[in-house]
């Protein structure tokens, strides 16, 4: 069984330094044990580094959980002009280390305020540890008046997020799907091709496709769909667009298609929900395709 430590998740945790590195030249890391944990982030470029007698070669989008009271050290220097991040923050008595756990135990966490990391998490593909590390150190380096209850908020909502990608095992093979879900959310407005999907993936279009579904339970087309829905039911909900921006904003260039294909899903026309308050019964039956 994989060896994971356990973080509760609580407000007492405490960010006390954080922040960036650039190495123009090859540096290797310092040996040391710290009495803090320190998660350090790879944004860009490579570094092997030993923690515990075990060495791991960390790539960009890696993140790895130096623990306190352990020995951590280089193995051999970082690539030339490799970035990184680092997040200094306490640790606390019921922290446990090195616990092994089932896949079903790992699962269990998912509920609870409890997390449980590996040593290295692969995490390039997911935009929101990008965004959380960012901003735990703008906020740690301003001068807000709450800056430390912030920052233990965002602490949390990094290792829960880390936790989550822990058991989810998304590996760096994976990360087109990451990439192309994050896509159809961020650009509601147009509806991606197989083909297009396929060479993001680096993928013939019959093999993205049918990966595409055995990990979404979709067909790309009707995942589109229930994406652009559920942001056009709630942007109707507003009552601030008429269906026809709303079909626009969505990428449907035939309105009326969009009605059709709405009303199925919804037992109920766009303009009786834009018209709203939407009845009772209206349900979200996004599973529909």
């Amino acid at each position: 069984m994989e060896k994971y430590d356990i973080l509760p998740l609580t407000l007492d945790r405490r960010v006390t330094l954080c922040g960036t590195n650039v190495y123009p030249k090859p540096s290797i890391h310092d040996d040391r044990v710290m009495e803090e944990h320190n998660l350090l982030y790879i944004f860009s470029g490579e570094w092997e580094i030993g923690q515990d007698g075990i060495a791991y070669q960390l790539r960009s989008g890696d993140m790895m959980l130096m623990r306190a009271g352990s020995h951590h050290y280089g193995i051999s220097p970082c690539t030339v002009n490799m970035r990184n991040m680092f997040f200094h923050f306490t640790h606390m008595n019921a922290d446990q280390y090195a616990v092994p756990l089932s896949p079903a135990e790992v699962q269990s966490f998912a509920d609870g305020l409890t997390v449980c990391l590996p040593t290295v998490i692969h995490c390039g593909s997911n935009n929101a540890v990008d965004v959380i590390a960012r901003n735990i150190i703008n906020v740690f380096w301003s001068h807000r008046e709450d800056c430390e209850r912030t920052l233990s908020l965002n602490l949390n909502c990094l290792l829960s997020e880390l936790s989550y990608m822990a058991r989810n095992n998304i590996s760096p093979a994976e990360e087109w799907i990451t990439r192309l879900l994050q896509e159809i959310r961020m650009n509601p407005s147009r509806f991606i091709t197989p083909e297009e999907a396929a060479r993001e993936a680096h993928m013939s279009v019959r093999t993205m496709s049918s990966r595409f579904k055995k990990i979404t339970g979709k067909t790309l087309h009707e995942y589109q769909l229930s994406v652009k829905l559920e942001m056009s039911y709630n942007a109707l909900c507003t009552g601030h667009y008429t269906v026809k921006e709303v079909a626009r904003n969505f990428g449907f260039c035939d309105q009326y298609y969009f009605s059709r294909i709405f009303k199925k899903v919804y037992g109920h026309s766009p303009s009786e929900i834009k018209t709203g308050p939407p009845s009772a019964n209206v349900q979200r039956r996004t599973g529909l395709f």
